[in-house]
């Protein structure tokens, strides 16, 4: 896939996440974590083919034959760099060479269900000598005596002085002429030798090897010269016995060595099945079905169901190449955005060669490109407002996108002035759409609703909100058009109830309450007052009836009885009793944005002076000159 935007958004990670707890294998987790989406039909028919065999096999709810081949990847290296493998190494080797031998023959079993699965099982080496050859010469981590008849009877000869050493120093420590002698009657190994405790004093009248000496000098540690001829007997059996394993060891490594290439070919295969089976049970988990694709841009999604979200709402709606655009309106929090991610998501898992969490078949186009414009915009990096960096993405957007791209847009347009906002909303829609993308949008612009219930190739859409218990229902309802709700997530966000009424109230008759004109009245009777109380707000739109010309409000001048006003990128003094209200600050831009910027008369000269403040070398060598 060329290009996916942002991927975060649509909750592509997570999911791939999910999907990689389903592995065995670490490297099929990996694997399955930088998993890229494709747009090639082949490919994407030939991994849904692979996920539904598997989840046929996974429903016979029998064991599958299945072992991790980490270890065997590091062991097959420590052969190539020359070094023996351990007994302990030598048996995970021949349990995933056994484990091999057994999957291969379970889907060999089950052909007919998964032909697909046992093509590629088929495929693999089975290693039956190497397996055997182990499994015949180490046992519970050691060379067994059976391996080599040498071995066998040095080991027999090593037990038979080992058992005449503790005779002997058995007998030593309890010959009555000795007991004088010896400090504590126990044996005392020192310096890997088994030795008895003697007084010092009696070192000169003893036939043997001291091997140690106390700290204190009063004791030493002492063998009998019988016991120093059993111990070097000894000594040279472990030397020898160990010779002869290392030379058997080497030997089944040579033969694994010979085909580490055949081995590594069945790790390849052992992940690619982990894979697959990754995706069967990820079908399982979330109850999923098999999509259909197609590369006509034919999108048909019928009642499914968003993974990550509990209890979620099924979503159905239908995109085709003649009806590409469809608007989606509604209340912030009823699930318009939601609707968006769950499309992107669907296309994407699709994609990835999952099926889809659904009760009822859907239709899925491959899309060379997913571009998302979802949830805030704002680049701090670039120290860009919200709607600066909504354009930077749109311009990306309108750079790549083509027949077979998905656009998915959140409120496009918001961030500046409504009817500047909405009207370019509306000419970038038109222009994805005569390009061929498939489109998702939503607003609450009653001017881009408008357009898209006006035009061919545009669908309607409204997130349905239940007026009985005035609560959104988060069903997407195709074909009608919604209102934003306003008032109530005023309300569920604790908005007081009287401004509530009033809203009302105006909404009603489209006038000011009662109280308000009063008060209004109120003002106007008492002109007379030096300071006469209006309410601006820095950057609300007012009229200035002496200059008979719309301005920005700034700030008051108290004093004076007037305010400061910005008009034709010039600050003018006007009488307060001049100014009439005409447009809300807080009615024109979103929460947070910087109304200084309202106030810059040259923008040249604004971005210099912002430069210098936050510390620009190339700013003060241009002050410089």
């Amino acid at each position: 896939m060329k290009n996916i935007n942002n991927n975060q958004n649509l909750n592509f990670t997570q999911v791939k996440d999910i999907l990689a707890q389903q592995a065995i294998t670490i490297a099929a987790k990996e694997q399955l974590s930088s998993a890229q989406p494709s747009s090639n039909l082949h490919k994407v028919e030939q991994l849904l083919n692979e996920t539904e065999e598997a989840v046929k096999i996974l429903k016979l709810r029998q064991h599958i034959p299945f072992a991790s081949s980490e270890d065997i990847e590091h062991l097959i290296t420590k052969a190539e760099k020359g070094l023996i493998l351990t007994p302990d190494d030598l048996e995970k080797v021949a349990e995933f060479l056994r484990v091999n031998r057994l999957l291969q023959r379970f889907l060999a079993r089950h052909e007919q269900l998964a032909p697909l699965l046992n093509a590629y099982v088929q495929d693999m080496t089975l290693l039956p000598d190497i397996e055997d050859a182990i499994y015949t010469t180490i046992e519970h981590g050691q060379v067994r005596d059976e391996a080599d008849r040498e071995l066998a009877k040095m080991r027999r000869n090593l037990k038979k002085s080992v058992t005449e050493l503790k005779t002997a120093l058995n007998h030593f420590l309890t010959s009555k002429p000795n007991q004088k002698m010896i400090r504590d009657a126990m044996i005392v190994e020192k310096e890997g030798y088994a030795t008895i405790p003697i007084k010092a004093n009696y070192k000169n009248q003893l036939s043997g090897t001291i091997v140690a000496v106390s700290n204190g000098g009063q004791t030493i540690y002492f063998q009998p010269a019988k016991v120093v001829r059993l111990n070097q007997q000894i000594t040279n059996l472990k030397a020898q016995i160990r010779n002869l394993e290392l030379a058997i060891l080497g030997a089944l490594t040579a033969k694994i060595y010979d085909v580490k290439d055949d081995i590594k070919r069945n790790i390849e295969l052992i992940t690619l099945l982990d894979m697959i089976f990754a995706r069967g049970k990820f079908a399982q988990k979330y109850n999923c079905i098999r999509p259909k694709i197609n590369r006509e841009n034919s999108l048909v999604l019928r009642a499914v169901r968003h993974p990550l979200i509990i209890n979620p709402v099924p979503l159905t709606l239908e995109l085709t190449q003649e009806n590409s655009v469809l608007m989606i309106t509604g209340p912030n929090a009823g699930g318009k955005t939601v609707a968006l991610k769950t499309t992107g998501l669907m296309i994407l898992m699709t994609e990835l060669g999952l099926f889809l969490p659904s009760d009822k078949p859907c239709d899925i186009p491959l899309m060379d490109d997913v571009f998302t414009l979802i949830g805030d915009h704002q680049d701090l990096d670039n120290s860009l407002s919200t709607f600066s960096a909504e354009m930077k993405d749109i311009a990306m957007i309108t750079k790549y996108a083509q027949f077979h791209s998905l656009v998915l847009l959140d409120e496009l347009g918001t961030g500046t002035d409504p009817n500047e906002g909405s009207a370019l909303a509306i000419g970038i829609l038109q222009e994805l759409y005569l390009r061929g993308c498939l489109i998702m949008a939503t607003t609450h612009y009653s001017s881009i609703k408008d357009f898209a219930k006006q035009h061919d190739g545009f669908i309607t859409a409204a997130m349905d909100f239940d007026l009985k218990n005035l609560q959104p229902t988060y069903k997407l309802k195709i074909g009608s058009i919604g209102n934003s709700r306003a008032l109530w997530i005023a309300k569920k966000s604790g908005i007081p109830e009287n401004v509530l009424h009033q809203a009302e109230a105006i909404l009603a008759g489209n006038n000011l309450p009662l109280s308000l004109k009063k008060r209004f009245v109120h003002q106007r009777k008492n002109k007379s007052n030096l300071v006469v109380k209006k309410e601006f707000h820095k950057g609300d739109i007012v009229y200035a009836t002496n200059l008979k010309e719309e301005g920005i409000f700034y700030k008051y001048l108290p004093t004076q009885n007037a305010a400061k006003i910005f008009v034709a990128k010039e600050f003018v003094e006007v009488p307060l009793r001049r100014l009439q209200l005409r447009r809300l600050a807080k009615d024109l831009y979103p929460k947070g944005y910087n109304l200084d910027l309202l106030f810059v008369k040259d923008w040249q000269d604004y971005k210099f002076n912002r430069d210098l403040d936050r510390g620009s070398k190339k700013a003060y060598k241009k002050l410089k000159h």
